[in-house]
């Protein structure tokens, strides 16, 4: 099993519990950490919440690394595994995180653990997931951009993180997600 025959069937379980919130958006390859990771299906609502999708084909050689970025940016996170990851990986994530069983002779996802509240997000990550241009327009709307228009992102986000509180910084980040159109091409 592949990550392309569980991609669609997570999909459509997410829509479908979705399906009565128009405020909802799903997006595939959701690009943390100022792309240092890729979360692989993300539900943006009130929450922004993650799901990695581990496959038969897959390690989990690099699942310790997304679990860090993942954990600083996402409010809610679950790892979806086919038999082969699901033990090994029950001890590689957080308690917070979900866990979903995908059966292999059905494709089935099975929910095996709820995700919980991510106890600790970090700001700077969470400014990270937004355009140069997104950061400045809300510093621009607070009257605080003044000397930032020509700065680097790295300076408009700690001025952003400066300017608001990590609740209206989360806030921010996800009307943000939720409104861009185009979504930019996945590599």
């Amino acid at each position: 099993m592949r990550d392309k025959d569980i991609r669609p069937v997570l999909s459509a379980h997410l829509k479908g519990c979705h399906r009565d919130e128009p405020e909802t958006v799903l997006r595939d390859e959701l690009g943390i950490c100022a792309g240092t990771a890729r979360v692989d299906l993300a539900v943006i609502n009130g929450e922004l919440s993650g799901y990695e999708i581990k496959s038969d084909q897959d390690s989990l050689t690099r699942l310790p690394r997304q679990v860090e970025a993942y954990s600083r940016v996402l409010d809610r996170a679950t790892l979806v595994a086919t038999e082969r990851h699901l033990e090994r990986a029950r001890e590689m994530i957080p308690e917070w995180w979900g866990m979903i069983l995908v059966t292999t002779s059905s494709t089935e996802l099975q929910a095996v653990r709820d995700a919980e509240l991510n106890p600790s997000v970090d700001a700077f990550s969470i400014a990270q997931l937004l355009w140069r241009e997104e950061a400045l327009h809300e510093l621009r709307m607070r009257g605080v951009a003044q000397g930032l228009s020509g700065s680097a992102r790295h300076y408009v986000w700690l001025a952003l993180i400066a300017a608001v509180d990590i609740d209206e910084l989360r806030a921010i980040a996800r009307r943000q997600l939720r409104g861009r159109e185009p979504w930019p091409d996945v590599p």
